[in-house]
């Protein structure tokens, strides 16, 4: 069994549709796909021997200065791992390798949004540094928090 981590390469975006509903959620797939092809999103895929079975986003610009700061801070707005893969530490990997990568593009900051109710994901965050409370609201999912991880 080989794993990798691969950066998505734009014309591979439909393949992931095998880790999320991408039919079901259409306006956020296309909303994805803009952002990549304008450069603003990355995106990173976990595979298991070529299949696409977890993703990491960052966004360089999110019109939101809690989540982004021009060659500061990025913002991770996408993790997901495909059901049937969750809790086998897939997801840990995808944010320690986003961590070393931001780092080695001069970043020095990352920002991720979560749902308060969404323990096993605060959980995670908390345990790889994303331990500073940018800013605690609600929008139309729920109750949020933003958190910052100070890269090391």
């Amino acid at each position: 069994m080989k794993t990798q981590i691969i950066k998505l390469d734009i014309n591979d975006f439909e393949k992931c549709g095998n880790i999320w509903d991408m039919q079901r959620q259409s306006d956020l797939a296309k909303q994805f796909y803009r952002e990549m092809r304008d450069g603003n999103r990355t995106t990173y895929v976990y595979t298991i021997d070529g299949t696409f079975i977890g993703e990491i986003s960052v966004v360089k610009d999110a019109d939101d200065a809690d989540y982004t700061i021009p060659e500061k801070r990025l913002y991770v707005s996408r993790l997901i791992v495909k059901e049937g893969y969750r809790r086998q530490g897939i997801g840990r990997k995808l944010v320690s390798f986003i961590m070393e990568e931001a780092k080695a593009q001069g970043y020095s900051e990352l920002s991720i949004g979560v749902d308060l109710d969404n323990y096993p994901a605060l959980k995670l965050y908390i345990d790889l540094g994303f331990d500073k409370v940018v800013f605690i609201g609600e929008d139309r999912y729920g109750k949020f928090v933003k958190l910052l991880n100070i890269l090391r």
